[in-house]
C-alpha cells in the first residue's frame, strides 16, 4: 500500500503498522512508533480500527550459516564422543615412528 500524495516524504522513515476494521477489514497505518498500539480510523468508515500484532519482517539466515550456528551450539552443549580415531594416518605414524620426527628422541 502507497502513503497518500502529500504525506510520502514525510512518510518515508515512519513504520507500517497493519489495523483491521470490523465493518471494512484490513488496513495499513503509517505512524510513528509513539503512536503504533493507538486506535486508528477505518480510511473506508472511518470506524474505529484495532491494531494487528505481526512478527517481525526478519530475513533469514542462509542454510550453511544456519548448520554451521546449530553445529558450533551442539559442540558447546553437548561434544561428539569419539571413539577411535578417523581419518588417514600420519606419514611418520606408518614408518613405525612413535613421535613425529621434530620431536627429540625419535
Amino acid at each position: 500500500m502507497r502513503p497518500p500524495k502529500g504525506e510520502a516524504r514525510r512518510l518515508i522513515r515512519l513504520p507500517v503498522y497493519p489495523f483491521t476494521c470490523p465493518t471494512c477489514g484490513p488496513f495499513d497505518v503509517w505512524r510513528g512508533m509513539s503512536e503504533a498500539s493507538a486506535p486508528a480510523h477505518c480510511p473506508t468508515c472511518h470506524g474505529e480500527g484495532r491494531r494487528v500484532y505481526t512478527p517481525p519482517g526478519l530475513v533469514r539466515t542462509p542454510l550453511s550459516v544456519r548448520r554451521g550456528r546449530a553445529l558450533e551450539e551442539k559442540s558447546a552443549h553437548e561434544p561428539a564422543v569419539v571413539r577411535e580415531p578417523t581419518g588417514r594416518p600420519l606419514a611418520f605414524a606408518r614408518d613405525g615412528h612413535r613421535n613425529p620426527p621434530w620431536v627429540a628422541g625419535h
